[in-house]
């Protein structure tokens, strides 16, 4: 099940549609590679700072292609706003080449569904790049890449491995160093801050794509969920994920087939169908809650269309002890929260009457959230209701 937000304004002014095209270059024919290459030196303050949040918004097919006769491409916005105020502090474009996209930021099917892992690790460390992928031209197999921001330069784009295309790149939390998966299911990384690093074999993946936890890839994950959807705990021995309605739980010593990394998972809530193995206390736990984060070591975030709920476990993980809803009882849509670093604290997206905004709350007993700002309102690029519904990335 993929939740999908009600039809919102969106798109963006026609300052994204003029925003500047730079040449795809450090691109090389499959069979080649090319190293990192500086990217360009912004104008103005950079978007990593402490007390920032960081949003970012693809609008898919939002600019012309400047090589393709009625060609469009990605464009992808991220502004920086101040956590105590939500004043835009800081903004950066980049319009991604010709066959170039970034599936973490630009999926409109995956923007409710991600972690707040996986939308961190759509950009290296000071937000410079975004990971992704682009072909050399069309019918040509997708390579894993790196995109300039601002501008959206393919700054860097992996060798070919054999005949299949990469998959999954993304980068390792905080770092400049992007994973990907290539033909073989070989996992390889690559040190973007370091010009002319060689690529680094990481062995073999686990299923047909992964989850990186830190530097270690996550050995197994239940059929129907999504590798953008693992969200790990603080210890690295249990995982969370969605699939058929419900949040679920696993171990990493669950693997129950070598070879696809198969496991069987415990359902948090109550399953749409019988049959399945249930975390005890779990009934709490509402249908539809997609997990994001975990606060600490014993407590999931998960959030439904219009609330986010805390989830505690007892230090085992052997049940659920409780269940509680975070936000007042109102009629908008939310999504994408993220934890503020001294963990008291979240940040979280918020819908209603077309206009995105940005809210806090905080991590104690009957608070009440705060909207630090609106985002700016954007025009519809395409039919698509869930085109450039933006991700909150970071608090930083």
């Amino acid at each position: 099940m993929t939740l999908r937000p009600p039809a919102l304004g969106r798109g963006r002014a026609a300052a994204l549609l003029a925003a500047t095209f730079l040449a795809l270059s450090g691109c090389t024919s499959p069979g080649g590679g090319s190293g990192p290459e500086a990217a360009p030196t912004p104008a103005g303050p950079p978007l990593a700072g402490p007390g920032r949040l960081v949003v970012a918004r693809c609008e898919r097919w939002a600019a012309p292609s400047p090589t393709t006769a009625d060609g469009k491409v990605h464009v992808v916005t991220v502004t920086a706003h101040a956590a105590t105020d939500g004043r835009e502090e800081a903004r950066r474009v980049a319009t991604l080449p010709d066959l170039a996209t970034s599936a973490t930021l630009c999926d409109p099917t995956l923007t409710t569904a991600v972690s707040a892992t996986a939308d961190r690790q759509a950009f290296n460390a000071d937000f410079s790049l975004i990971a992704g992928t682009v072909a050399p031209h069309s019918g040509a197999m997708k390579r894993a890449a790196a995109f300039t921001l601002p501008g959206g330069r393919a700054a860097s784009t992996a060798p070919a491995d054999g005949p299949g295309e990469d998959r999954r790149p993304l980068f390792q939390e905080g770092t400049s160093v992007l994973w990907y998966e290539t033909a073989g299911r070989k996992l390889t990384s690559r040190d973007l801050a370091v010009r002319g690093a060689e690529p680094a074999s990481r062995g073999t993946a686990p299923g047909e794509d992964f989850a990186l936890d830190g530097d270690r890839p996550w050995p197994a994950r239940p059929f129907g969920t999504k590798p953008e959807g693992v969200s790990v705990a603080p210890g690295g021995t249990v995982a969370a994920g969605y699939t058929q309605q419900n949040a679920v739980l696993w171990r990493d010593d669950q693997v129950t087939g070598s070879t696809l990394g198969v496991v069987e998972p415990l359902l948090l809530g109550t399953p749409a169908e019988p049959g399945h193995q249930v975390v005890p206390g779990s009934a709490g736990v509402p249908s539809g809650c997609v997990p994001r984060l975990w606060l600490d070591g014993g407590h999931l975030l998960c959030g439904t269309r219009d609330n986010l709920y805390r989830v505690g476990f007892a230090a085992d993980f052997s049940r659920v002890e409780g269940v509680d809803a975070l936000l007042p009882p109102e009629k908008r849509f939310v999504w994408g929260a993220v934890l503020s670093p001294d963990g008291k604290a979240l940040a979280y997206l918020s819908a209603a009457d077309g206009t995105e905004s940005i809210h806090r709350v905080d991590l104690v007993p009957d608070a009440v959230p705060v909207k630090l700002a609106d985002l700016p309102p954007t025009a519809p690029a395409t039919d698509d209701p869930e085109n450039g519904l933006p991700h909150l990335v970071a608090w930083l």
